[in-house]
């Protein structure tokens, strides 16, 4: 269904006015930029505004943890910084300019693979999502969603060059960008496959194919030949996950200790450490709605939702909540329910409750409910 309203506008015109409301909500917390910089938020403008180093006051364990951070928001950060403004508000202009390229993206992801798609609902569906207000503060889910589908969008559309510099620049921005590269392998070799019998020179289509796939992994492999010539560790944005109690035990170990916790009250205390058993139900919840996309055939849908939880989940229960809700695979099986709902009434009413919920989650991020996430 075609909007009269371009998306475009309908999107930034959405994201400032949820700002709007951020700020106003902010107001009592020193104003929008200090509320809505918490956690790890504090990490990426300290690294935009400083850089890394192999030595440093990174209180209060010193200076290693920086390198749990991938590099390419803080470097997106530092450069709106030139603009004169400070980090923590370069951040809130970075997090939501990629916010609108994720929702426009999603878009037109939703136009290729739906049927009878409306724009305007996903728009609203996607800015008005309880943990929705996530991809305005400065983190890097909004960056990470925008260039994930954008390389989905790559590759249905057979430009593997371009999939594979988004899938780089994923690398660069979490770890989890390397669940992409089995899916572009899977479109190189197929498209291979497809072109051999036909190829005049068949070692120039191999050739193409392999400079293809060998651009996806130089962001991670960039940011591993930093590592090592700074600190001699290649790995270490994973050997410094055992400070946040990252620990490899596998996925069920981590879901059967999370469940005998049954420490549900620290849900209701809000403050504190976070609830292993309330991060476990969206553990679940999300391997669910992965096997749901699978068995609505959406297979590249379901893997990336599948993996994205199987990794965390396989070295620690923290931040699944976060991890699931922000997934854009798990934004667009909810959205495939909330789209088949034909009721203006009832569209409405959810609306209403998602803004509600949401205000209520964004209130809590600002005073450190660090249980909801």
């Amino acid at each position: 269904m075609t909007s009269r309203i371009p998306i475009f506008l309908l999107t930034s015109v959405t994201v400032l006015l949820r700002l709007a409301v951020y700020a106003l909500i902010a107001i009592p917390m020193g104003g929008l930029a200090s509320a809505a910089c918490g956690y790890d938020c504090v990490w990426y403008v300290r690294l935009a505004a400083e850089g890394y180093a192999s030595h440093g006051d990174w209180e209060p364990v010193g200076p290693v943890p920086n390198w749990a951070f991938f590099p390419l928001f803080p470097l997106l950060i530092r450069t709106v910084m030139a603009a004169g403004i400070s980090a923590a508000v370069a951040g809130l202009v970075v997090a939501n300019a990629v916010l609108v390229g994720f929702v426009m993206l999603g878009a037109a992801w939703l136009q290729r693979t739906r049927t009878a798609h409306d724009s305007r609902l996903w728009v609203l569906f996607a800015l008005l999502f309880p943990f929705g207000f996530i991809f305005s503060v400065p983190y890097t889910e909004g960056l990470f969603g925008a260039l994930m589908v954008a390389a989905l969008l790559a590759m249905a559309d057979g430009r593997r060059l371009l999939a594979g510099c988004a899938i780089a620049l994923m690398c660069a921005t979490r770890p989890n960008g390397v669940v992409m590269l089995p899916l572009l392998a899977v479109a190189c070799f197929r498209a291979l496959y497809l072109g051999w019998p036909l190829a005049t020179s068949r070692l120039a289509l191999l050739g193409e194919t392999m400079r293809r796939l060998s651009v996806a992994p130089l962001g991670l492999s960039a940011w591993m030949a930093y590592q090592y010539g700074m600190i001699g560790d290649a790995l270490a944005f994973s050997h410094v996950q055992i400070l946040w109690d990252r620990a490899w035990i596998g996925p069920v170990a981590q879901l059967n200790l999370a469940f005998q916790a049954w420490d549900w009250d620290r849900v209701i205390a809000i403050t504190g450490p976070a609830s292993a058993s309330y991060n476990a139900t969206w553990s679940v919840l999300g391997l669910a709605v992965a096997v749901w996309l699978g068995w609505q055939r959406r297979w590249s849908e379901a893997y990336i939702l599948g993996v994205c939880i199987l990794l965390p989940l396989s070295s620690g229960i923290h931040s699944m909540p976060r991890f699931v809700a922000t997934n854009p695979a798990f934004l667009f099986a909810c959205f495939d329910l909330v789209r088949r709902i034909r009721h203006r009434s009832t569209l409405a009413a959810l609306g209403t409750a998602f803004a509600m919920a949401q205000s209520v989650l964004i209130f809590g991020w600002y005073h450190s409910a660090n249980a909801l996430f």
